[in-house]
């Protein structure tokens, strides 16, 4: 007898969609609690649309779950003897168990498969969970209902004419268009452009702004500061600031006229110690008629220090005091 009955249950769980849901007794509130998150959407599905849910069902031991009861993917309900036209594509489902009750996680995936002139309703099913007690002699089966979920399906296109003004369903709440990729789209062409214009000025200016790279003294000093210290780079140093002295005042430049540099950019006054202390290193390395060894390696870093400090005087920045050198030309 005992084999026989637990054939018995082995079979109705098997063939359990044979049997109508409601035929099995309800199982006794406080034995399962249930907490279901429906879609946020109501209104508005129509053929081919999917629709979620999630649900969580706590049952208390020492009743179990029957999983032949789950959901099963690709079976069509119906519904008076009709196809009911929604299907449940894909379900998931995971099982947490502790020492006083058992969860089932469930999230099942629902797809539409009908439609209609009109809006008509529609419900994600009911779904129907068998539970039973192991340790009672009788193996009596329960069942619990998750209730259907009403919505309404649309059609593909309006059927006859409509009045908008008779159509303003409070369900269906407002129409709100993503903007967020167009904005993005909008900042980063702007930013793009505002890029291509400034390069295009830039390179048409011939580089001589932003900020100022191209100044006589900023090209001097560039080429300084990489030479190495020897008696010819020292030379070139020095001609090479001569030079760029003289394209500023747009004369030859000498110790006597020195104010004609002044008045085309009087910034330069902030380095007459050094200016001066430049055209006395200048007469004795050109000059030289006591065969004098210099120290290539501190002439070098003086002038490079100079040429920078000249270049941030072209470009009408006040020189450090603390970073003027003199007392070179000895």
């Amino acid at each position: 007898m005992k084999y026989l009955l637990s054939f018995c249950l082995l079979l109705f769980s098997s063939f359990g969609f044979a049997l109508d849901g409601q035929e099995w007794p309800d199982i006794q509130e406080g034995i399962v609690s249930v907490k279901i998150k429906e879609p946020p959407q109501k209104v508005g599905y129509t053929v081919g649309d999917k629709s979620k849910r999630h649900i969580e069902v706590t049952v208390k031991k020492p009743f179990v779950l029957i999983k032949e009861s789950f959901p099963i993917p690709g079976y069509e309900r119906k519904y008076r003897g009709q196809d009911l036209g929604i299907v449940l594509e894909e379900m998931d489902y995971k099982l947490k168990d502790n020492t006083t009750t058992t969860t089932l996680i469930l999230d099942l995936t629902y797809q539409i498969f009908t439609n209609n002139v009109v809006t008509k309703p529609g419900f994600l099913p009911a779904e129907y969970f068998r539970l039973l007690n192991p340790k009672d002699p009788k193996k009596i089966v329960f069942k619990y209902r998750i209730p259907e979920y009403q919505i309404a399906i649309s059609p593909l296109s309006i059927f006859g004419a409509v009045k908008i003004e008779e159509d303003m369903s409070p369900l269906r709440g407002l129409f709100l268009i993503d903007e967020s990729n167009p904005k993005k789209l909008i900042k980063i062409s702007g930013t793009l452009a505002i890029v291509s214009i400034l390069g295009l000025l830039y390179i048409f200016s011939q580089y001589a702004w932003l900020p100022k790279t191209r100044g006589i003294f900023a090209k001097t000093h560039r080429v300084i500061n990489k030479m190495q210290a020897n008696p010819s780079s020292i030379k070139k140093a020095i001609t090479d600031i001569h030079h760029a002295f003289d394209l500023i005042s747009c004369k030859t430049l000498f110790k006597e006229n020195i104010q004609a540099l002044y008045l085309k950019n009087p910034t330069f006054e902030n380095v007459n110690d050094e200016i001066q202390e430049f055209f006395k290193l200048s007469n004795l390395v050109f000059f030289n008629t006591s065969n004098k060894k210099f120290d290539h390696e501190i002439i070098l870093k003086w002038l490079k220090t100079f040429s920078r400090h000249c270049r941030d005087c072209e470009r009408k920045l006040i020189v450090d005091k603390t970073s003027r050198i003199v007392g070179i030309a000895k």
